[in-house]
């Protein structure tokens, strides 16, 4: 994926960003931009504007950062996994130790990136969509097959 279209379509990718601080909306911005370009970005930084742009915005893939003013990353995940499960979620902090990063993996995150290393921002963020997409295929192709199984159960 070298552009900001999703695989097989003209519609591009919509990235929810949650991020307190203008200044690393930005660098995310730019990072993702240099693999992704032209992709459709939503900001927002409160809980709030969050959950809304969840179900208005419908991201192909939520960034966001750990730590924020009265709200946090791990806390938007499982709002994420609620309203949008299949959705790749990117954990980005300031500082992270390996416990915590443990931490979000466990609980469901695709992968996470320090912003002291935000050239991986952009290369994540692909790998994210591809495993996104590979885990649709998946679960179309596991369906395809019970409904090909139920159809021969019925025949025979």
């Amino acid at each position: 994926m070298d552009s900001g279209k999703r695989e097989n379509d003209s519609v591009p990718v919509r990235i929810l960003l949650l991020e307190d601080l203008a200044a690393d909306a930005e660098l995310c911005r730019r990072e993702v931009e240099k693999v992704l370009p032209g992709c459709v970005w939503h900001h927002c930084d409160n809980r709030v504007d969050y959950i809304a742009a969840l179900g208005a915005f419908k991201p192909d893939i939520i960034i966001s950062d750990y730590v924020l003013p009265g709200f946090d990353g791990m806390t938007a995940m499982r709002l994420a996994q609620e309203a949008l499960p299949d959705t790749p979620f990117i954990i980005l902090t300031g500082s992270m130790n390996e416990e915590t990063a443990v931490e979000c993996m466990k609980a469901g995150a695709w992968d996470y990136v320090i912003k002291e290393r935000m050239k991986r921002l952009g290369p994540a963020v692909t790998a994210a969509l591809e495993q996104g997409k590979m885990r649709r295929e998946r679960a179309a192709a596991l369906k395809a097959l019970m409904d090909s199984e139920a159809r021969y159960r019925a025949v025979v």
